[in-house]
């Protein structure tokens, strides 16, 4: 099975990512290892912040990472982290983001250090402007905005949107907080996940490409294989080629409900 790692930051020199070549580097040849054969670069684009300029710079930074890339049979393809705040609707305006190569898919994030209360009081109107512009939104490590019990019937209120849910491997591997390892696992046995994805941002420590790490866990917790293929290979394929995901819908097996988280 290869892998699909459809949010990271690879590239280096441009955001809070690989801080140089040589981390990137060290970051893929680790990503082959994981079996990771496709990567979708999504550098962080901040309104307010990030200007044309920087915009320019990125994508020209993000076509470097491809022909590097190659070196170790890993496709890369363009895309972005947009963050959602008060200037993102005039970002979106003046095409201050990139949207995963070819399609209208586009992932989006709100500020996970702010409080839960504020994401679910703010996030409704933010994601808006993206609606209108035409283009689907993947929502970045929905269980990271949730700093104690996340909210399902906000997820589902996102789903019903027909948003993109993505999830981070650190969370399903308990490299996070608690919280956060609670949330992923939530929402994977509540079938309320599309994809899977490192959100790397270092060759070393937790932040890395550990893909294969996170597929053995899913299967650990006694889901099916289908369904970590599902949200590790088939859908993340599908958001490249522009096709609508496949909704989850599975069970963990009976004995590993035995077993608390």
């Amino acid at each position: 099975m290869d892998f699909c790692d459809m949010h990271g930051h690879y590239a280096w020199g441009i955001d809070d990512g690989m801080p140089s070549k040589q981390d990137c580097e060290k970051a893929l040849t680790l990503a082959h290892s994981q079996g990771i054969s496709t990567i979708i670069a999504t550098p962080h684009i901040k309104p307010g912040e990030t200007t044309k300029e920087d915009h320019l710079t990125i994508n020209h930074r993000v076509d470097e990472l491809k022909e590097f890339a190659k070196s170790y049979d890993i496709d890369v393809h363009h895309g972005c982290e947009l963050m959602l705040n008060k200037y993102s609707d005039e970002a979106i305006k003046e095409g201050l983001y990139e949207p995963f190569e070819g399609t209208k898919y586009m992932l989006v994030e709100y500020d996970v250090t702010k409080p839960t209360e504020d994401f679910l009081n703010d996030f409704d109107d933010l994601l808006r402007s993206v609606l209108i512009a035409g283009y689907k939104p993947i929502i970045a490590h929905v269980e990271r905005y949730f700093h104690e019990d996340i909210d399902l019937e906000y997820v589902q209120y996102l789903l019903d949107l027909h948003c993109v849910i993505q999830i981070n491997t650190t969370s399903i591997l308990g490299m996070g907080s608690r919280a956060h390892y609670k949330n992923a696992l939530k929402l994977l046995e509540n079938n309320m996940v599309h994809v899977v994805a490192t959100d790397t941002h270092r060759c070393e420590g937790t932040r890395v490409p550990n893909m294969k790490k996170a597929y053995d866990a899913i299967l650990k917790l006694g889901y099916p294989k289908e369904y970590a293929d599902l949200l590790m290979h088939t859908n993340p394929y599908h958001l490249l080629h522009n096709e609508s995901v496949e909704d989850p819908d599975f069970k963990r097996g009976f004995f590993a409900k035995l077993f608390k988280h």
